[in-house]
């Protein structure tokens, strides 16, 4: 019988087989209806001018820096998240014509900038209001929020020094069509953390008892 870690392997390996197989234009489309719908999502749990924090989805991910584009041009402070050691997060703020650099961590690009570390994101700064919202990548999720990440445990450590006191956090995993399976769909670990909602081209899904 497969570990929950081999089974988790074996979906991210089919999801991803079919996220590559889709056009340059399904790609757009999706990344368009993502934007309408993430920023209808943020005017209706986070504060005006408030603060969540978000990703800019490259390669065959769900396209996200139209929503960004929107999230910014709203009002809205926009954090997008650093690699750090030992699997941990930093945030940096993110704006339209932020320049991006090699992560030391990961295959990706991170905006440059002031870095924000978790206790700040959750308590503000001057000029900046505290967490409201965590707009989170995924490669699936499941009818009870359950979140199939990448394998590197950034995103489940982030949200569980969040729940370390404040309030609750609104939380939305961003995923095409056809990646919100069904109940039961994904196998769960300990260190796993739910999320509320999932945001697709087709709008956005209420998961679970945590549902925002």
């Amino acid at each position: 019988m497969e570990s929950a870690t081999e089974r988790k392997a074996s979906l991210r390996a089919e999801v991803w087989r079919r996220r590559r197989a889709m056009s340059p234009e399904e790609r757009a489309v999706a990344g368009a209806l993502i934007a309408t719908h993430g920023l209808e999502w943020a005017a209706s749990t986070v504060p005006a001018r408030g603060t969540l924090t978000a990703y800019l989805g490259v390669g065959a991910e769900p396209p996200t820096l139209a929503l960004l584009e929107l999230l910014v041009e709203d009002g809205f402070h926009v954090l997008l998240p650093i690699c750090e050691p030992e699997r941990q997060l930093s945030w940096v703020e993110w704006h339209p014509d932020a320049e991006y650099a090699r992560s030391r961590y990961a295959p990706i690009q991170e905006p440059v900038g002031p870095r924000l570390d978790a206790r700040a994101v959750r308590t503000g700064t001057a000029g900046r209001p505290p967490l409201s919202a965590v707009l989170l990548p995924a490669t699936a999720v499941d009818a009870e929020g359950r979140r199939l990440g990448q394998g590197g445990g950034y995103y489940d450590r982030f949200l569980a020094r969040m729940d370390d006191g404040g309030a609750p956090l609104a939380t939305a995993a961003i995923v095409y069509d056809g990646e919100v399976l069904a109940s039961g769909g994904l196998p769960e670990e300990a260190f796993d953390r739910h999320v509320g909602a999932a945001l697709t081209p087709s709008g956005l899904l209420r998961l679970g008892p945590r549902g925002e």
